[in-house]
């Protein structure tokens, strides 16, 4: 989601860069999601999740008992950055309106596992609730019962990741990683009574840290935009 003309500009300016030489990409890279290593910790955040419009029209309102929403599973301890990343999509993209959960609690399962160090922690809570519903809309969708779900395709570093990072010299410190997904995100709801299921593919980049940036197992820098991958 591009939400000024200062962020249009800057991502505008990505795809100029990766057609044109990638050590302007690595610069680019570390401008637009901030990737380089910094001893300074960045400021503390609070999760505000906003989100697309809903997509389907509303029906009977469902019930909701906050005491059995389940407990939602914690990202994997590893230092091996693509299976990271996959459990990071599937948690990015995996809920229920049913539940009895929010959107808050599906993202904070993500921004637990953020930068330790807090210096990429704002700008991934930012690039978190963009994927996410809006609370408003959240409720709207509860009406329909609506789930939502990821099938992966297709998971890989870019094959251009080592020489961007090889010509950010040392801005984008050893150990950082991009992993591209592309995947068919589903919903389901109910509609009419009826059910009801889309499939629609989506690519995007998940950024992450991994030993020796980290001590002993990877966590999640950042997102790009959805559709925008690099």
């Amino acid at each position: 989601m591009i939400t000024s003309p200062a962020q249009w500009t800057a991502r505008r300016r990505l795809v100029a860069a990766i057609s044109g030489g990638l050590a302007l990409v690595a610069v680019v890279i570390v401008g637009l999601y901030g990737l380089a290593g910094d001893p300074e910790p960045g400021p503390s955040v609070t999760l505000e999740p906003v989100g697309p419009l809903p997509q389907t029209p509303p029906t009977g309102a469902p019930t909701d008992d906050p005491s059995t929403a389940p407990e939602l599973p914690v990202l994997p301890e590893t230092n091996d950055a693509v299976p990271y990343a996959r459990e990071v999509a599937n948690a990015l993209f995996t809920w229920d309106t049913m539940s009895g959960l929010t959107p808050r609690d599906y993202a904070n399962v993500l921004i637990a596992d953020a930068d330790p160090s807090g210096i990429e922690t704002s700008g991934l809570v930012t690039d978190v609730t963009t994927y996410l519903p809006a609370d408003d809309v959240w409720r709207q969708l509860r009406q329909y019962e609506t789930r939502q779900w990821l099938e992966v395709y297709g998971i890989q570093v870019p094959s251009s990741w080592g020489r961007i990072v090889s010509e950010s010299r040392g801005q984008i410190p050893d150990g950082t990683w991009a992993v591209t997904v592309r995947a068919y995100r589903h919903r389901e709801g109910v509609w009419e009574g009826q059910q009801d299921t889309t499939r629609e593919k989506v690519a995007f980049t998940v950024f992450v840290g991994c030993p020796p940036r980290f001590d002993e197992r990877c966590h999640l820098l950042r997102l790009s935009e959805l559709g925008n991958p690099l």
